[in-house]
């Protein structure tokens, strides 16, 4: 993760494609690797893909999945991958977080990475093998190897608020639903740009709006969370003013609300806590005028003035030390650190409480 620097561009294109799926290429490919921290779009290309490789009827036959929080070793995998399928071209074998096979039982680590590898390097070719990770690291082997054998899908969200509205008009689109720019943006202010969050709550206004029904200001306010309120301006405010109390109940808040499996949600708020820092830094860098940070950030004027006022509440060298503490936590979490992944929502108490200097071992040294 490099310095905070200006906010990348995303464009909503490629961001539908994300939940679409890219064009199938010719054939069925024997590896496919899908990773990143938006469940929604991966789930609906795993759907995809079942149905592209399994035979209707034959499921039970040549459709197995596995857990990789579950398995001691990789072993049950490769033997389902070694099987023929039955009255169909295709097996289909799925392993979710196969960066967490062996982990906390001695083993794992590089021994399930090198043969997870080197079964890339000669997969069996009537065997989709489907691996499915929120956690696994882009630079990671096992990316680089699943590129050379077949396809590798990256789902993590927009960077810039423009590019998620183009987002949710398009999904309006696609979906049938009614929905003006101003709505939209303001649907992005509540949600936050992450792909899963805007589809469910588009689809959640939708429905509160009615078949045919334009979805409005009204609608939103009914059905739709403060998602974002809550954790990049209430859970950021919390940090950067030493309150860890408020800063843990809004935490709780955002674990007990989410479907999500608790690693996918501590990828979801460390995502949205990088990008946080990363408009206050640059909010912070840019000067307190509004046109400025509008200038450097990319974001609509009443945001501006907001940063604006978060910026004055950070000097760069807590700063600075706020976004290592994100850095080290997104290294443990993709690294598959023992203590991160198996309690990830302990691991960020534990960072909220180190940055706000409510640690006994951290208090003499603020």
């Amino acid at each position: 993760m490099s310095p905070p620097p200006k906010a990348s561009k995303a464009k909503a294109s490629k961001a539908k494609a994300l939940v679409e799926g890219p064009a199938p290429k010719a054939g069925v490919a024997p590896v496919v690797l899908l990773f990143g921290t938006e469940p929604a779009p991966m789930s609906a290309r795993v759907a995809a893909l079942r149905a592209a490789v399994l035979v209707p009827g034959m499921e039970a036959f040549n459709h197995e999945r596995f857990e990789g929080r579950e398995l001691d070793s990789l072993s049950p995998v490769l033997e389902a991958c070694a099987q023929l399928p039955m009255m169909a071209e295709h097996r289909l074998v799925e392993l979710s977080d196969p960066e967490l096979v062996g982990k906390g039982r001695g083993g794992g680590g590089k021994a399930v990475l090198d043969a997870l590898v080197d079964y890339t390097k000669a997969p069996n070719p009537t065997t989709v093998l489907l691996l499915v990770s929120s956690g696994i690291d882009g630079r990671s082997r096992l990316v680089t190897a699943a590129k050379k054998a077949g396809i590798v899908e990256r789902f993590e969200p927009i960077k810039k608020d423009a590019d998620a509205v183009g987002f949710v008009l398009e999904e309006a689109a696609r979906i049938g639903a009614r929905i003006d720019r101003a709505t939209a943006n303001e649907l992005v202010q509540l949600t936050g740009t992450g792909l899963s969050d805007l589809v469910h709550a588009l689809e959640r206004a939708s429905l509160h709006a009615g078949q045919g029904q334009p979805v409005t200001q009204a609608d939103l306010d009914a059905v739709v969370s403060h998602t974002r309120e809550a954790v990049i301006f209430e859970l950021t405010d919390a940090v950067g003013m030493g309150d860890a109390p408020r800063a843990l109940q809004v935490l709780a808040h955002l674990f007990h609300e989410s479907s999500q499996p608790e690693i996918g949600q501590a990828n979801a708020v460390l995502s949205m806590l990088i990008r946080q820092v990363r408009l206050v830094f640059s909010a912070r860098m840019a000067g307190r005028g509004h046109g400025a940070i509008e200038a450097v950030t990319g974001v609509p004027p009443f945001v501006a003035r907001k940063l604006a006022g978060q910026a004055q509440r950070f000097d760069e060298a807590r700063l600075r030390r706020a976004y290592a503490g994100l850095a080290r936590f997104d290294r443990d979490l993709k690294g598959g650190a023992h203590s991160v992944v198996k309690a990830p929502y302990l691991a960020l108490q534990r960072y909220i409480l180190d940055v706000c200097a409510a640690l006994p071992d951290t208090a003499a040294r603020t």
